[in-house]
């Protein structure tokens, strides 16, 4: 190997080096500081769809049920312990609550809709609870009593008493993306992983394996800013929080084909600690079609299709 040869090896080696080795790192924890204040909007919605097509009687069926929620509320940050814990005082500022069956609207509310300033749910408006939020995005309720009992009769107690429970206040407020994250400084490409059950109301509940990996970090405006992605794949690990009592379709389950897809994205402020966007986006689908000894005539096979979706996503709206 001539000297030449050696000197271009030796500078390709140099250059790798700088390229992977120099970029930017961080931690992925929240970092966040006494008497921050933020205004932040949650959106979770669940949806199910049914269509059962009939070609040799020229008939379809289809049904279609949604539920979805929107809180807007204010984060302000009380204190911060010595290992980053945050306690946090949340006041719910707007919230929308839509529930539809095959039927059509079985509930709708929005606060902004002056004409619902007297009903039941409205008494929720500038309620707040407490909460610890700690730097891998896990949350404690600490107290929620008095939000809890703003609600006083009808069905809008049942709705309230749901959204302020302890689990729902937790799935409301909890970073999924930093519950596992690697200790220690990360750089793009870095990736970690979780296995999590799929959302309650599955027609085939199942756990995934989800895996966040740092597609960037950037300073902007004199902050970092890092942006993780999200891939979950099915998981043949039983996850830790998939329900027991949810059954979904059964032994049913076996004659659909499947298909689901299942991603999302964050970016977060890692200078204030804020989330600036976090999403989670499950949509899925079920086909079951009548075999060819079956069909009664010659129109094609009758196709039952069923699907599910599930949609978090938290934004900084303030």
């Amino acid at each position: 190997m001539n000297a030449k040869t050696i000197l271009c090896i030796s500078l390709t080696g140099a250059i790798l080096s700088i390229i992977t080795g120099c970029g930017p790192t961080a931690k992925m924890a929240l970092n966040l500081t006494p008497q921050s204040e933020a205004v932040y909007k949650v959106i979770v919605e669940n949806g199910k769809d049914y269509e059962f097509v009939q070609p040799s009687i020229n008939k379809t069926k289809e049904q279609h049920t949604v539920g979805r929620t929107e809180i807007t509320f204010v984060q302000k940050i009380e204190n911060v312990d010595s290992n980053g814990n945050a306690i946090a005082n949340i006041t719910i500022k707007e919230l929308k609550y839509l529930s539809k069956g095959p039927k059509g609207k079985t509930f709708d509310f929005d606060s902004t809709d002056p004409k619902n300033k007297d009903q039941p749910l409205a008494a929720l408006i500038g309620q707040s609870y407490t909460i610890k939020i700690t730097p891998n995005g896990q949350v404690e309720v600490l107290d929620a009593a008095s939000a809890r009992g703003a609600v006083k009769r009808g069905f809008a107690k049942k709705i309230a008493a749901r959204l302020l429970s302890e689990d729902e206040i937790k799935k409301r407020h909890q970073v999924l993306a930093l519950v596992d994250a690697r200790k220690g400084k990360l750089k793009k490409g870095d990736s970690w992983s979780s296995i999590a059950g799929s959302p309650r109301g599955m027609l085939r509940p199942k756990s995934y394996e989800k895996i966040y990996t740092i597609e960037d970090i950037k300073e902007q405006n004199g902050q970092q800013i890092a942006v993780v992605s999200l891939k979950a794949v099915p998981s043949s690990k039983r996850a830790p929080d998939l329900p027991r009592d949810d059954k979904g379709m059964g032994f049913f389950a076996n004659i659909f084909d499947e298909q689901d897809e299942f991603k999302g994205r964050m970016v977060i402020n890692l200078t204030t600690g804020q989330i600036q966007t976090y999403q989670e986006h499950l949509k899925a689908q079920w086909v079951a079609v009548e075999p060819p000894e079956e069909q009664k005539s010659d129109k094609g096979p009758d196709q039952l299709t069923m699907g599910f979706s599930h949609l978090y996503r938290i934004e900084k709206v303030e």
